[in-house]
């Protein structure tokens, strides 16, 4: 598990901040995010960096069964109301077995990304204070 930087009076979701070459990227507790039962993290607790549009975004997540493509034609789309905050943008069948596909842009409504993007910008400032202090 990489060490987070916890700076005090994070909002609830943040697990903390990953040092990714430089860039404080936030990393998102989804246990928290859907108010799931927690478990703590362990030495591989796997966390799953997202760089699809704007500042990569991290999550906290309990376990990875898979990593897999899904062609676009072998998605169902879905329409927003059909999950919490419109976060599912479609479903598959991987290997008989139905998946949904989360929007990481939707995951998070606006209030909380302008959250982590204000606490983001303070431990970007932090990490370049102390590159400066290094130097």
């Amino acid at each position: 598990m990489a060490t987070l930087s916890c700076p005090p009076n994070m909002p609830s979701i943040l697990e903390g901040f990953l040092n990714l070459r430089g860039s404080a990227v936030p990393v998102v507790s989804v246990s928290r995010l859907f108010q799931l039962p927690e478990r703590s993290p362990e030495l591989y607790t796997p966390i799953i960096v997202v760089k699809k549009s704007g500042s990569p975004l991290a999550f906290l997540v309990d376990y990875v069964s898979q990593i897999r493509s899904v062609a676009i034609e072998d998605r169902l789309p879905l329409q927003r109301d059909d999950s919490f905050n419109g976060c599912t943008e479609a479903e598959s069948t991987i290997d008989g077995r139905t998946v949904q596909i989360l929007s990481p842009e939707r995951l998070l409504i606006e209030k909380e990304r302008q959250c982590l993007s204000e606490f983001q910008s303070m431990e970007q400032q932090r990490l370049r204070d102390l590159e400066v202090r290094q130097l």
